[in-house]
């Protein structure tokens, strides 16, 4: 009998057919169970190393034993012809065709829960996902795991700090932190992050700090079906926190076959931004704020206290002069007070570090928001040429793109702000009100539905715009909708109690031509009403929906006199249809000529709707 037949005979090929097939299924139950606890990633390298261990023992133990009535024995003890090792056989075949079965099972419910979840994913994000990149990677929030659970600023600050490393990574597609971080302790599969976010790949991991040492374990794995590529622990000194950063970076790289573009193969991709682990821990703190936009008194104090401890801390000025240039937004201050300091510690961060795209981005904000918008526009372009794939760059270029009447370049840069951060409800609603503005008004209420199901439909920037776009279709009832969401804003009822007053009589009467006009001629909402954001032009729309546009250049003029005097003018409103009408009445121009609009449309191009007439005017239609 030759060596093959005899293999055949000892049913070495069934069950190494069945022990394969087994394994398969027991992975695949193992690692739904270990993801669903959170497990590190090294428990299913084991498990899989035994399988594997295990193969060879099976085929072995095949070869050498046999079942018979009197249980198992030698296969040289068993008298050939009382061998049932045909029987045997038999069983296993029909062992086989069950565990095939099992295995399908698995395959068809799989195959369904993908089905199901791509049905779920909003428009925005499915479209994100047909067009992400082969590789394509999110971070997920880290989990502090510290002993008194509150290292959550310093977890999420080193998951951020990884994230931007990844951006300037050469050909990957990094999802941006706002999209990522609505993951905190995530509830859903990996499956459907993966889907949402558009990409094939997700860092996870755990962070563990106390007194001057930290463990991070971090594990790769791959979205569509948990595949851990790699996982690794580090347990050192604080003080080796970039070069833990390097080494992460790397590792995903190498485990995702990128070229990293470096000149020298020892070159660090993390550069230790300071030596003062005091300084670094309040950097992180700070960042974490700015990024979900909370309490920027506490944030800007850190910063500061940062740059003191470490003079040369160069992220740490860029960071600063970001939250100095954002508070005017959200805090009663000084505008002008405020885009000072944050100029002054843009050009120190560029001082230590002139390839700081931060920096730039903040400048850019600076001038946008004093109206020097050819200056801004350097900035912006300066900072998206050092790092393309800055979030916050594109999201601001973008805006102030919108204010300048550019929508169709502004539209480039805001739809790229959502390819990158497709979760962030901010870059929706830019990227809804420049779409509407350019006459795709499905695609404009399509985002900022989702950005108001992502976010709150009582944030107060979200319902303005929301609000100016049902004014605009002419849709009242939705416009009233919409102005009790705003009316009920936290940014209305915390910090404007005479704006809510005024909104909740407006709101009264909206259904009255006559009473809605003749409230907004006794208002004087250019006096009550002031603020970053111009809501007195909340006014001018109710005004213009009815019809009175010569009270609605009244507020306008009287109310852009106000802010002018205060600190800003919020001209994205004036592109919206509702007031077309408006655009070529002196009080546009005059506010156009008071914030600078016209010299720059004259350096750099009228936008479609105007066009210049001599050397000292121009028209709109």
């Amino acid at each position: 009998m030759s060596f093959f037949e005899e293999l055949k005979r000892r049913n070495v090929f069934r069950v190494g057919i069945a022990y394969g097939i087994s394994a398969w299924v027991l992975m695949q139950i193992v690692d739904l169970v270990l993801e669903n606890i959170t497990a590190p990633g090294w428990i299913m390298q084991v498990f899989m190393l035994a399988l594997a261990i295990g193969f060879p023992i099976a085929l072995i133990f095949a070869w050498a034993f046999e079942m018979t009535p009197d249980g198992v024995k030698l296969e040289k003890d068993v008298d050939r012809s009382q061998s049932i090792a045909g029987e045997t056989g038999q069983r296993m075949n029909r062992g086989i065709i069950i565990a095939l079965a099992i295995a399908v099972v698995f395959l068809l419910v799989d195959r369904l829960q993908q089905e199901t979840a791509v049905e779920s994913v909003p428009v925005a994000a499915t479209e994100s996902t047909a067009t992400a990149a082969e590789k394509s990677i999110a971070v997920l929030p880290f989990v502090d795991m510290s002993p008194q659970g509150d290292q959550a600023y310093f977890a999420d600050g080193i998951s951020e700090e990884i994230l931007n490393v990844l951006v300037k990574t050469h050909n990957l597609k990094v999802a941006g932190r706002t999209s990522s971080f609505q993951f905190r302790n995530r509830s859903e599969g990996l499956q459907s992050i993966g889907e949402k976010l558009g990409v094939d790949h997700i860092l996870e991991g755990s962070i563990r700090k106390a007194d001057n040492r930290v463990r991070i374990t971090a594990q790769l794995v791959t979205a569509s079906d948990g595949f851990h590529l790699w996982s690794e622990t580090y347990d050192r000194e604080l003080t080796d926190i970039f070069a833990i950063q390097d080494e992460i970076a790397r590792a995903i790289a190498n485990a995702l076959a990128i070229e990293l573009n470096l000149t020298d193969k020892q070159q660090s991709l993390v550069t230790a931004s300071t030596s003062n682990m005091e300084a670094y821990d309040r950097y992180l703190e700070g960042k974490s704020l700015i990024a979900q936009r909370l309490d920027f008194t506490r944030s800007i104090r850190l910063l500061e206290e940062a740059t003191e401890l470490d003079p040369d801390f160069a992220a740490g000025w860029a960071a600063g002069a970001q939250a100095y240039s954002l508070s005017g937004y959200y805090l009663p201050v000084s505008r002008s007070e405020m885009l000072e300091r944050a100029e002054t510690m843009a050009n120190k961060a560029l001082e230590l570090d002139p390839m700081l795209s931060t920096a730039y981005s903040v400048l850019g904000d600076v001038n946008r928001d004093r109206y020097q918008w050819a200056e801004a526009r350097k900035s912006y372009l300066r900072a998206l040429e050092l790092n393309p794939n800055d979030v916050e760059a594109n999201s601001q270029y973008a805006q102030m793109l919108w204010r300048v009447s550019y929508l169709k370049e502004g539209l480039k840069y805001s739809t790229r702000a959502v390819e990158l951060d497709p979760l962030s409800w901010l870059n929706l609603v830019v990227n809804a009100a420049i779409r509407f503005n350019l006459g795709d008004r499905a695609g404009g209420w399509k985002d900022i539905e989702q950005g108001m199901n992502i976010g709150s439909k009582y944030r107060n920037f979200v319902s303005r715009h929301a609000l100016r776009m049902a004014l605009s279709d002419g849709n009242l009832e939705q416009a009233v909708a919409f102005m009790q969401n705003l009316s009920d804003s936290d940014y209305v009822m915390l910090r404007n109690p005479g704006l809510r007053a005024h909104y909740d009589d407006l709101l009264a009467r909206v259904n009255s031509r006559e009473e809605t006009l003749a409230l907004l001629k006794e208002s004087q909402s250019d006096r009550l009403y002031q603020g970053p954001d111009s809501p007195w032009a909340i006014d001018v729309f109710w005004a213009a929906y009815y019809g009175d546009y010569a009270l609605a250049e009244k507020i306008m003029d009287a109310g852009a006199t106000t802010d002018l005097q205060s600190g800003l003018i919020d001209s994205t409103w004036l592109n919206y249809p509702a007031l077309v009408p408006l655009h070529n009445s002196e009080p546009y121009k005059r506010m156009i000529r008071n914030i600078n609009l016209d010299d720059f449309w004259r350096e750099n191009g009228f936008p479609a709707n105007c066009r210049a007439l001599g050397e000292d005017d121009f028209a709109c239609n």
